[in-house]
Formats: C-alpha cells, sequence, structure tokens
C-alpha cells in the first residue's frame, strides 16, 4: 500500500512538472473568416506550432478571446466625420486621415488606465500622431471637437 501511495505522488509530481500554461502577454488578436475558412490570430505571439496534411493544417499557440467592445456611443449624430488612423497596429507614428475638408479639432491619445498622453491640433486632411515614444500596449486615440469626443480608436503600438 505504500509503495501505491508513493508511485502516485511519484507520478503526480512529474506530471505537473510538464505542465505549462500561458507564458505571453500579447497586445491584442482576432478572428478573420472568409470562404477559405476562419482563422484566430494573435499580434505580438512569439511561440507558436504547427501540424498538417495537404490542404489542412492546426497551429498550436497563444490564443486570444473573443471579444466584442464598443467605445462609445454616437451622441451627435448631426456631425458626420469620415476618420481613419493607419497603420495600425503601429512600430511608430500613426497617420489620421479625415475626409471631412472644413473640420477644425484636436487629437488626444490616452492609455488603456485613461492617462492623458498626448494631444495635437488636426491639420487639415492628414495630421501624424507620434507613437514612437510610447510604450508597447494598447491606446486610444480621440479625436474632438471642442470636448465633443466624435471618433475614438483602438490603437496596438508594437516594438520595432
Amino acid at each position: 500500500m505504500k509503495r501505491s501511495v508513493v508511485f502516485i505522488f511519484a507520478l503526480w509530481v512529474l506530471t505537473m512538472h510538464t505542465i505549462n500554461a500561458q507564458s505571453d502577454i500579447v497586445p491584442t488578436g482576432g478572428t478573420a473568416t472568409g470562404n477559405g475558412g476562419t482563422v484566430t490570430y494573435t499580434i505580438g505571439q512569439i511561440a507558436m506550432q504547427s501540424y498538417g496534411e495537404g490542404s489542412t493544417s492546426i497551429s498550436e499557440g497563444v490564443q486570444q478571446p473573443y471579444e466584442i467592445q464598443t467605445i462609445g456611443i454616437d451622441n451627435y449624430p448631426s456631425i458626420t466625420l469620415n476618420a481613419m488612423v493607419y497603420p495600425n497596429p503601429t512600430t511608430s507614428n500613426l497617420q489620421l486621415a479625415i475626409s471631412n475638408e472644413e473640420f477644425e479639432g484636436e487629437v488626444k491619445v490616452f492609455d488603456t488606465n485613461g492617462k492623458y498622453l498626448y494631444s495635437k491640433k488636426i491639420e487639415g486632411n492628414k495630421t501624424e500622431i507620434p507613437m514612437s515614444d510610447l510604450a508597447t500596449g494598447t491606446y486610444f486615440v480621440n479625436v474632438l471637437n471642442g470636448t465633443q469626443i466624435l471618433k475614438s480608436f483602438k490603437v496596438v503600438k508594437m516594438a520595432r
């Protein structure tokens, strides 16, 4: 009986030694679906292992949970703003492109804790937003008209 207990304990110790948990904290990820199938991706993933035969493959690695995020509500439907930021994710600077010809406002950058980091007056149709001095992570870029937030973008800053 004592040998059985020792054997089970030793087996348990060996098993616990080989169990690994997720070891990476990555900035973002998601799921993309198309005619060829569905893929779940992670930006900033550093380890992956793939298996496959023919046209089928499976990859093991760090996966992100499926999340739906709503950033703000359209409180000002009378103001139409066509804006986008690119490249996202970025390693250096962002470009804010606005198609409204006469829009005057500013852009503010916040971290995920809501800490104000940077603001800049919008310069015509394209405004460069410096991100190169910021740490790797997720940021919110808000486009404002006075105190009204018209658009909010979730931006991922990656290491160079």
